[in-house]
């Protein structure tokens, strides 16, 4: 990895640092399913049971989330890439602008480019210790 152009890995290192930001700033029960599917690798049955719902809805909620990630992303990163509201003014706009707001104060740029050794879960577990 030596090689690697040190403009990549400056990229690399800040859509780790938004990744992190935007999974913090997920609903709780958004930010659960995310981490229990992909950091911990439970089934979903049993983050269907913990949550009190069907394994459908967690099926349901992950897809939420991922598309939500994936704006929250775009909008630091590549704003033209975030999916445009059929309803601008609506609920359902705010919620999501108050959300990309959520990602961008996250963290300043030097958190976002620590090059510290913690993994995304790592840190992830961190933010959400210090903001409970």
């Amino acid at each position: 990895m030596h090689d690697a152009d040190p403009n990549d890995q400056v990229l690399k290192a800040e859509q780790l640092g938004y990744l992190r930001d935007a999974i913090v700033a997920l609903p709780e029960r958004l930010r659960r399913v995310v981490i229990g599917y992909f950091f911990e690798e439970r089934p979903m049955l049993e983050l269907a049971e913990e949550l009190g719902v069907t394994d459908s809805r967690i099926s349901q909620m992950r897809a939420e989330a991922l598309e939500l990630l994936r704006d929250g992303l775009n909008a630091q990163l590549d704003p033209a890439l975030v999916t445009v509201e059929e309803n601008p003014g609506g609920r359902a706009a705010r919620r999501r602008a108050a959300y990309y707001a959520a990602v961008a104060s996250g963290s300043d740029l030097r958190a976002r480019l620590a090059s510290d050794a913690k993994s995304v879960t790592e840190r992830v577990a961190e933010e959400v210790a210090t903001a409970s």
